[in-house]
């Protein structure tokens, strides 16, 4: 199979043989065959229909579910970990007369023009999870929600540890087989980049890519730093 994330928030299992048909771009290709997809976050009004007449909140938002980063996969164990996010979106569309957009203008048909992609709830409501799926059916085996949305890489170790990190700044390592919490440390600069393990001179270290900023995301995450860990 090949897994992947997507922004509707959630972990799909396909089928590898299709997917390299699918990959072929000939006439009779192979439609993609989705053996199952596991909800990660919120789900709220996710097929209801966009109108002119009033503002459709729905959940995953406009940033999406799952972000940049996909999930990792733990041979062993059988799971795979996602980091996702929860912070939804209301949207009113203008009337169709009134579409128009202007060129090198980003042009949804938002009916508001400060918020082209849709209002955004208030940070203080949003929340992120980590969840591990089981990689064969998708049923999810555990999940643990955090109070910020999770945008950082995820990666699993084969000795039990998950390792990422967070907008607060933490790097963490949870338990592979649990979710529980084993180790953190601050660095005190957002974190919404690579997260990875590697073998140097016989020595495991783990790198995180720390100071996210960005103009969508209302974090702060000031110089880049990467922080490397070993143990004594």
């Amino acid at each position: 199979m090949v897994a992947a994330g997507s922004k509707d928030g959630h972990v799909y299992g396909i089928e590898r043989s299709a997917v390299a048909a699918h990959a072929g771009a000939t006439p009779d290709a192979k439609a993609l065959v989705v053996r199952y997809k596991a909800l990660v976050t919120t789900q709220e009004n996710a097929d209801t229909p966009l109108t002119s007449d009033k503002m459709t909140h729905f959940c995953p938002g406009s940033q999406g579910g799952i972000e940049w980063n996909g999930p990792g996969y733990h041979h062993e164990l059988g799971l795979l970990y996602a980091n996702s996010i929860h912070w939804c979106t209301s949207v009113k569309l203008k009337p169709i007369d009134q579409m128009k957009g202007a060129h090198g203008q980003a042009w949804s048909g938002m009916d508001h023009p400060q918020a082209a992609f849709g209002v955004l709830d208030p940070v203080e409501t949003w929340n992120g999870f980590v969840t591990a799926v089981d990689a064969q059916d998708g049923s999810v085996r555990w999940q643990v929600k955090t109070p910020k949305p999770m945008v950082a890489a995820i990666t699993p170790t084969a000795g039990g540890l998950v390792l990422t990190g967070d907008l607060d700044g933490d790097v963490l390592a949870y338990d592979a087989e649990s979710g529980k919490v084993l180790w953190k440390d601050g660095t005190g600069k957002a974190i919404g980049g690579g997260v990875i393990s590697y073998s140097a001179s016989g020595k495991q270290y783990v790198a995180a890519a720390a100071g996210m900023n960005s103009g969508i995301w209302p974090v702060k995450g000031g110089p880049a730093s990467v922080y490397v860990y070993a143990l004594p």
